[in-house]
């Protein structure tokens, strides 16, 4: 495995993002360009928090996996040094999504737990990488499907039956065998990536099973790949009491003012009309938004004020959560957070933040911007160098990648049209006499001429492929690039998940990217997996 190093800009970036990484600063909030830009915070959580976090956090994850903790060792020393004073952890997160979702939702948890490594070692103090696991969103439009790239080099979005909309969060949502067709699209999953030494053990790692939520899917996913790192891959429902406590404290002490005082000049989330408090109950998710006097639910006329809002949430622990913009806030008033891992887009509404965390008393974490990753395998090389490029300029290309006109099909492709046509003309020409022969034979010569049509075309249709792929041109080649390294006109991280790769390279991938990739980077990173043996199928196809 090697790494090529290409500008940050490669795959994109706001002018925002350019600049925060140049400033290492946006809008107050601190962005961390190395390790050593990450300051270490004072301790203010009291040890018997700490100790019921830890708890509660071990107790969850004892039951989501398999073994329990017994068969994740490491992960049972990050929560019991989570439990001591003078200990602190690096946050990063995602919503779950079929297949584990993109893969910089590996990404980020991967480099939460080398940037933990990295400030434990410059720190002497343990340091916790925790992946928050959002299962409290309720989009399932964003989540219900994955893409995948199938032999013919193609994009195939594979999608679960049955989950399309509704208002329940994810957490609340089991998938179940028949419902949901799991056999099926599992079925589909395999066979796209059989031909792979490690495909069965990818798919019955991230393929969710019967009874599972996709957020608990994740869970047993992140945790058995990096769970020998030490991540604490966190559901919010197991510390939910703590969540709610600190969600009251906010909403008491109104933090809407402070939220806009802090948004200026089109910001990311706009606080007076973003959902700040969701109410959770048997219908699913209310969202509560600035009005009236404090707090409003949508469609209704009367609000509640902060603090009659604050007492409800403490009413009743279980069944509130934040909205996107308090959420770190909250997440910081449980948590000893040193920093934050996140995206460019989070990067924005994170730096909307900083005047509301003065408000709430809520100290400001490091800001650390994701790695971002573009995986190339063997295949992929090859299909650069056949088609006489780079991955820059792929990059560039934004997945329109093109090598100029391709070149004028052989003159037998024409003709295989042209002989059809003649022989469907002179069908035709026997209507009148079969019609006078028997009315009814000529339905049959109709569907014979659409058989033959249909039979002819997939004949054309096939000479037109094999034309493409050996006209020099390199169509197979380009579709390879394409819809490997920008595919959707989006970066790869964005749209593919990590099941092809984990396919080709087993668990193996994860000890090689934790021995290669830096735990915080400022450029662009195109990392070079190992070659393996071209698939079968696919090589028969040149």
């Amino acid at each position: 495995m090697t790494l090529e190093h290409l500008p940050a800009n490669a795959v994109g970036i706001s002018a925002r993002g350019a600049q925060a990484l140049a400033q290492g600063s946006l809008d107050g909030l601190k962005v961390a360009r190395k390790p050593s830009e990450i300051e270490r915070p004072e301790d203010r959580l009291d040890k018997a928090d700490r100790e019921a976090l830890s708890l509660a956090i071990a107790s969850g994850l004892a039951a989501a996996l398999d073994g329990g903790l017994d068969g994740a060792p490491r992960v049972r020393t990050s929560l019991e040094v989570l439990g001591r004073p003078g200990s602190f952890c690096v946050i990063t997160g995602q919503q779950p999504g079929l297949l584990g979702g993109p893969l910089y939702t590996l990404h980020k948890a991967m480099q939460a737990c080398l940037l933990a490594r990295d400030l434990s070692q410059d720190w002497g103090v343990p340091v916790v990488p925790i992946f928050w696991n959002h299962g409290d969103d309720h989009d399932l439009a964003e989540v219900n499907h994955a893409w995948l790239k199938n032999r013919a080099q193609d994009l195939q979005k594979v999608r679960l039956a049955g989950l399309s909309s509704g208002r329940q969060p994810f957490s609340r949502i089991p998938l179940d065998r028949e419902t949901h067709r799991l056999e099926a699209t599992r079925a589909l999953v395999t066979q796209t990536y059989e031909e792979h030494l490690h495909a069965e053990a990818a798919v019955d790692l991230l393929f969710p099973r019967h009874g599972e939520t996709l957020v608990r899917t994740l869970t047993r996913a992140l945790t058995q790949l990096l769970g020998e790192h030490g991540l604490v891959v966190l559901e919010p429902d197991w510390i939910r009491p703590q969540l709610s406590r600190a969600l009251s404290d906010l909403v008491g002490a109104n933090p809407t003012p402070a939220l806009i005082q802090g948004s200026v000049d089109q910001p990311a989330i706009d606080p007076a009309s973003a959902a700040l408090v969701f109410r959770v109950d048997d219908t699913g998710r209310r969202p509560l938004r600035p009005g009236g006097e404090g707090f409003a639910y949508d469609g209704e006329a009367g609000s509640r004020t902060p603090a009659e809002l604050a007492a409800l949430i403490l009413e009743d622990l279980e069944g509130w959560s934040a909205g996107a913009l308090l959420r770190p806030l909250v997440q910081d008033a449980v948590f000893p957070t040193c920093a934050y891992v996140g995206g460019f887009g989070e990067l924005d509404y994170h730096a909307q933040l900083v005047v509301a965390r003065e408000h709430a008393g809520i100290q400001t974490p490091a800001f650390v911007p994701r790695t971002s990753i573009t995986f190339v395998d063997g295949a992929t090389r090859q299909a650069l160098v056949r088609s006489e490029t780079d991955v820059a300029s792929i990059l560039a290309a934004k997945g329109e990648f093109t090598r100029g006109e391709a070149l004028d099909p052989p003159p037998v492709i024409q003709a295989l049209h042209e002989t059809t046509e003649r022989a469907v003309s002179e069908l035709l020409s026997l209507k009148g006499e079969l019609k006078a022969l028997e009315p009814a034979l000529t339905s049959s010569l109709k569907r014979a001429i659409e058989q033959i049509r249909k039979a002819t075309g997939k004949v054309q249709d096939k000479a037109e492929r094999v034309h493409a792929n050996r006209s020099g041109k390199g169509e197979r080649h380009v579709r390879r690039l394409n819809a490997t390294l920008y595919p959707r006109g989006k970066p790869q991280e964005r749209v593919l998940g990590a099941t092809g790769y984990l396919a080709q390279h087993g668990l193996g991938l994860i000890d090689a990217l934790w021995n290669e990739l830096p735990s915080i980077s400022t450029e662009h990173l195109v990392v070079h997996l190992p070659d393996l043996e071209e698939p079968t199928a696919d090589a028969s196809a040149e």
